[in-house]
């Protein structure tokens, strides 16, 4: 019956969809048209399916699962159904009269004349918006079709003729073949690329010198190189290059408009080259603005950086002071900046050459210090005409700010969501060395399941005071080393913290403390140097039930138990990160790599008595405090590859060790690698996926415990795309997850890392996710579902015996009609993230 049921349903639902296409009226000029269908690009070898993809502005109407059924046309056309524009009109002619009527009373009011052109504003470009769009089925829900039209399709020949043209196929054609299948016609362009024109010689022609030495010592960048294809954008990447070049060298009037091609086209060699053209390309670099006048090498003749008062505020409330440090002139208005550490940031001087590179480093790096507001830049000559009065003048961002945040807590694991506020404090500016100083208090109370009981649910209690200062420079001794980086955006941050946790079977504290260096060579790199990061563990209250719990735990591989240890953890850390993945916008061809690497203890190794001593600091002559000696290395790859306009396919490996050599022979539990969740394998819970071929671990009321591993392997591969737009992007994503954690020595031998059976543990998962971009923040649901689990289990078999076997491909064991129901072998798990997984 649930499958006579179900074909119903799904016979129902696809006459449904079938009517929607087809429910309304088409336009008359329509009556006979075709729907688009997809382009085929076909015969090229050098220019790639997305180059000439990108030419093609028309792009099909979404179908369902590839049948000609077109579900949003239908919607469209049934918002058609009900939409009368010249409706829509009147009400933005009636939004235009009312703000007119009510600017007219009010003119007499600046600051209410502002409120209501802002409203009114608001309010007309919505009714601008129906007009041009339609309603709400028509621009949010639905899609306008998009009809074959020939004209259209020639102009996309042409296009990509052009194209292949300026990338150097001169002979080269295209031509197209439309194919009428069901109601849409598709469209394949064949392409000939035929016979590539290649640069045989590059010749420069420039009287200057100096410029010319120029072009010499770094020919290397250039992109106009011999032996390369012909390729117009080459050209204006050349002349970019050269002027770039030169106005980081002093000609600050020299332009890429100086720049001036001749190539000459006529060279050809068939008989001993029948595969290409060649050409010589002749580069002219004109060193003259006008007539006889020369361009010349300017320099700085005085360097000026002034701190202006608070917007819309008079300079006269304000004191002014000034000085002068190495050469630059300082000004500021009431609030007083160290000049050393500007000095720092600025990176031009007087009687230096112009440098347009430096000019904008020093601007970037005055921003990044985030005590201003707005940093402007301006120039003027001075009397000689050849010197530059250059000017930096900011205006100072509050001192004093205050932020607060107020939320619910909704963990995956727990039945109920819990409040939690947040509350920021910050001071800017702290000892006039440009310094900020940061304190954030978090409180939070959430309804957590218990250990020990199958149903009861109890109240979790959290609260966290972090503090810390960011200074502007590298706190080392010596100079050296911190004017070598001065470029590099140095920054050293001394933090201290606190944390409070308050359970019925636990009561946890953790003092932090850490001192961090960072700095940055370029915009995709970034250095992390902590030789100093202590914490201070310990837990003030152990219920009996929940301590033999956490014996049960270690006599079984897990080792839950050294977090409720008293523990004195101390470590050295570095981590490396480049990233030129673009924060906003479409996606990039681009590349996330970070590896990071710790030591802990490593103090203890160079000197020895430490131990001692820190033992008599806290007054621990039992000898329970913990001590923790180990190595940790964890690398995570990702790449981007962008298809078409609006999607991507991403990539993504991440990896990583610990081994321990301290006394304990066990590293700290914050250490150890887990497995499963939304940033990881998403059809596991989160941090519940192996070690290796091991069991899930329960509690007496059935609860998963956290399944911690010393070597760690994932890998992740997703589809991401566009469906539709509503007030932001819904985007969404299919995707494939493989990975475990492994231990090295564990009691429970499943749980080990062993050659002969690593690829039968590694598990695999997929599923599918709906993202919401609002551009300043992502709301991800993945929902995962388990494809092949390694677990080893035991099940009853057929003489009544017990025997255990690999779970192995578990797919049949998903039932559709509870997908959700946690209690069945295999479920739909739905993970619930802020941003992009990877």
């Amino acid at each position: 019956m649930n499958s006579e049921y179900n074909f119903k349903y799904c016979i129902y639902l696809f006459l449904f969809l079938l009517g929607l296409s087809s429910c309304a009226r088409k336009q008359q000029t329509q009556l006979n048209g075709y729907y688009l269908g997809n382009s085929y690009i076909k015969g090229n070898r050098a220019i790639s399916n997305t180059e000439l993809d990108a030419l093609i502005p028309q792009k099909p109407n979404r179908r369902l699962l590839g049948l000609p059924v077109f579900p949003y046309v239908g919607l469209y056309r049934f918002g058609q159904l009900f939409y009368v524009k010249e409706e829509k009109q009147r009400k933005v002619i009636e939004v235009t009269q009312n703000y007119q009527k009510e600017s007219r009373l009010h003119q007499e009011n600046p600051a209410k004349l502002e409120k209501i052109q802002r409203r009114y504003g608001k309010k007309l470009e919505r009714a601008q918006t129906r007009v041009d769009k339609g309603n709400f089925w028509m621009r949010v829900l639905g899609e306008e079709p998009v009809y074959y039209i020939h004209g259209e399709v020639e102009k996309n020949a042409e296009k990509m003729q052009k194209y292949l043209y300026n990338n150097g196929f001169f002979q080269s054609t295209v031509t197209f073949a439309p194919d009428t299948i069901f109601n849409r016609i598709k469209v394949t362009y064949h392409i000939a690329e035929n016979r590539p024109t290649m640069i045989r010689n590059v010749e420069y022609h420039i009287t200057n010198a100096f410029a010319d030495s120029l072009l010499t010592a770094n020919h290397k960048d250039a992109a106009l190189l011999s032996g390369k294809r012909y390729d117009g954008d080459a050209f204006e990447e050349e002349r970019v290059r050269i002027e770039t070049l030169f106005r980081n060298e002093g000609y600050m009037g020299f332009s890429r408009q100086n720049v001036t091609y001749l190539v000459n086209d006529t060279l050809t060699n068939s008989q001993t080259d029948s595969a290409f053209k060649q050409v010589d390309v002749d580069v002219k670099v004109d060193m003259e603005t006008s007539g006889d006048k020369r361009l010349d090498r300017y320099t700085f003749s005085s360097v000026n950086f002034e701190v202006s008062p608070p917007t819309g505020l008079p300079d006269s409330l304000f004191r002014k002071t000034a000085s002068t440090f190495r050469e630059i002139n300082y000004s500021f208005s009431d609030k007083k900046f160290s000049t050393s550490i500007l000095d720092s940031k600025i990176q031009i001087r007087p009687g230096d050459f112009y440098s347009q590179q430096k000019e904008r480093d020093t601007q970037r790096l005055l921003s990044l210090t985030d005590q201003f507001r707005f940093i402007n830049y301006g120039y003027k000559l001075d009397s000689t005409g050849k010197g530059i009065q250059a000017t930096y003048k900011a205006i100072p961002l509050d001192k004093y700010q205050f932020s607060t945040d107020l939320g619910l807590n909704v963990i995956q694991l727990q039945g109920a969501p819990g409040p939690f506020a947040n509350f920021s404090y910050k001071i800017r500016n702290v000892f006039n060395g440009l310094e900020n100083f940061e304190a954030n208090l978090r409180g939070g109370i959430e309804l957590v399941p218990g250990f020990l009981s199958d149903n009861d649910i109890y109240r979790s209690e959290e609260i966290g005071l972090n503090t810390s200062i960011l200074f502007p420079k590298l706190l080392i001794p010596g100079n050296y080393f911190g004017r070598k980086v001065a470029a590099y955006n140095p920054r050293t941050q001394v933090g201290v913290g606190f944390n409070f946790v308050n359970r019925p079977e636990y009561s946890r504290t953790n003092f932090k403390t850490a001192v961090t260096y960072s700095w940055q060579p370029n915009n995709f790199t970034l250095y992390n140097l902590s030789l100093v990061d202590l914490n201070i563990l310990n837990t003030s209250r152990l219920s009996p039930g929940f301590s033999n719990l956490l014996d049960t735990l270690q006599a079984q591989g897990n080792n839950l138990r050294y977090s409720f240890l008293k523990a004195f953890v101390s470590d050295v850390n570095f981590t490396y990160v480049f990233n030129n993945n673009p924060i906003a916008g479409p996606q990039k061809n681009a590349r996330y790599f970070r590896f990071s690497f710790e030591s802990g203890g490593t103090s203890q190794n160079l000197f020895p008595g430490q131990k001692k001593l820190i033992n008599n600091i806290f007054k621990d002559n039992d000898g329970n405090l913990q001590f923790y000696k180990y190595i940790r290395w964890n690398v995570d790859f990702r790449r981007y590859w962008p298809v078409g306009r609006q999607s991507a396919f991403v990539a993504r490996v991440n990896s990583g060790a610990v081994h321990s050599y301290g006394d304990n022979k066990v590293p700290p539990y914050e250490k150890y690698f887990f497995a499963g969740g939304s940033n990881s394998v998403r059809a596991w819970l989160p941090r519940r996926l192996g070690p290796g071929s091991a069991p899930p671990q329960l509690t007496t009321s059935n609860l998963l415990i956290e399944a911690p591993g010393q070597f760690l392997l994932e890998g992740n591969l997703e589809w991401r795309g566009h469906l539709a737009d509503f007030f932001g992007a819904i985007n969404y994503a299919f995707f494939i997850d493989a990975g475990n954690v492994w231990s090295f020595s564990s009691p429970n031998e499943r749980q080990n890392i062993k050659a002969e059976t690593f690829l039968k543990d590694i598990a695999v998962g997929s599923g599918f996710g709906i993202r919401y971009d609002l551009s300043f923040f992502v709301l991800r649901f993945d929902f995962g579902i388990k494809v092949y689990d390694p677990a080893i289990v035991t099940v009853q078999g057929s003489d009544d015996d017990t025997i255990t076997r690999r779970r192995g491909f578990v797919l049949d064991d998903f039932d559709i009609r509870k997908p959700f129901r946690r209690s069945q072998p295999n479920f739909l798990n739905i993970n619930l993230g802020v941003g992009y997984p990877f």
